[in-house]
C-alpha cells in the first residue's frame, strides 16, 4: 500500500507588494504637499514683503528720501502670521538722506505684531554717515570742521590773535545718550603760527579746549528713538540706536524728535 502526499502551491506575495507600493504612493504625497506648503509660504513671504516696503517708504516723512527693503524672519510665515506676531524682521536702507544728509540704515525689529496699531517689542538700528554727513550735521566753533579717525575724533580750525591767524588742532572723545552727541576736547596744539605770538596755549585756545560740544540728533530720529553708543572710524562715524515699545505707525514714522 502506497502513501502519497500532496502539498499546496504557495500563494505569490502580490499583497505586500500592493501595500507597500501604496506606502510609497502616500510619502510621495506628504512630501509633495510638504513642497507646495514651503513654495506657499516663500511667495507669500515675499510678497508680504514687497508690501512691507512699499508701506513703510509711504509713511515716511517728506525730508526722508530712499528705498528700503525688508526682509521677515522665522521658519514659517504662515505660522507667524496666524500667531500675530514675526519673530524679527529687519530693514536696510543704503542710501538715505534725512533731512538733506546722506545715511544707511540697518533696523533689527524683534516681536513684530501684525497688528501695527500695538507697539513692537524691541528696536535696534545701525545708523551710518561719512565725513562729508557728518560735517553737515555738527556745528563746530568758527571755522573748523571735524575729522574722524581711527583712535577718535578732531577738529582743526583757525583763531585770530592780536590780527593773526593761528591754526589749531582739537582732539576728542565722543560720548552720546538719549538724542545728544557730546565731543569732549581733550588736548589741544597750535597747527600754524605759534612762532609770531608769545601767548600761553590756554589763553590762544580759550574755551575750545574746555567747554564740551553738544549736538542734538533728535530731528534726525524718530521721536522715542534714542541713540545707545557710537563707532567711530577713518571718515564714517555709526550711531547704534534703541527704541522700545515703538508703534510702527504712519503719525510714529513722520513725527522725528526736535531739539530745545
Amino acid at each position: 500500500m502506497s502513501t502519497e502526499f500532496h502539498v499546496a502551491p504557495t500563494e505569490p506575495a502580490a499583497p505586500r507588494r500592493h501595500s507597500m507600493r501604496w506606502l510609497w504612493w502616500l510619502i510621495g504625497i506628504v512630501v509633495v504637499l510638504a513642497v507646495l506648503v514651503v513654495v506657499a509660504d516663500v511667495a507669500i513671504r515675499a510678497y508680504a514683503e514687497g508690501q512691507a516696503e512699499s508701506e513703510i517708504e509711504s509713511q515716511l516723512p517728506d525730508t526722508v528720501q530712499g528705498d528700503v527693503t525688508v526682509q521677515i524672519g522665522g521658519f514659517s510665515f504662515l505660522g507667524q502670521l496666524l500667531a500675530g506676531s514675526f519673530g524679527e524682521v529687519q530693514l536696510d536702507a543704503p542710501a538715505l538722506t534725512v533731512n538733506g544728509v546722506p545715511i544707511s540704515a540697518h533696523v533689527v525689529a524683534r516681536d513684530v505684531p501684525t497688528d501695527l496699531s500695538q507697539p513692537v517689542g524691541d528696536i535696534e538700528a545701525a545708523v551710518s554717515l561719512d565725513q562729508d554727513a557728518v560735517n553737515g550735521i555738527v556745528d563746530l566753533p568758527g571755522d573748523a570742521t571735524l575729522v574722524l579717525g581711527d583712535e577718535g575724533v578732531s577738529y582743526e580750525g583757525t583763531v585770530a590773535i592780536f590780527g593773526i591767524e593761528l591754526g589749531y588742532r582739537v582732539t576728542g572723545d565722543v560720548t552720546a545718550s538719549g538724542t545728544d552727541v557730546v565731543i569732549q576736547p581733550q588736548n589741544a596744539t597750535l597747527t600754524q603760527g605759534s612762532n609770531d605770538v608769545d601767548v600761553d596755549l590756554g589763553s590762544i585756545l580759550g574755551g575750545l579746549t574746555k567747554d564740551p560740544i553738544t549736538v542734538c540728533v533728535a530731528q534726525y530720529l524718530p521721536q522715542g528713538a534714542e541713540v545707545d553708543s557710537l563707532e567711530i572710524t577713518a571718515g564714517r562715524a555709526t550711531a547704534h540706536l534703541t527704541a522700545r515699545d515703538f508703534v510702527l505707525s504712519d503719525d510714529s514714522l513722520k513725527n522725528l524728535g526736535t531739539c530745545p
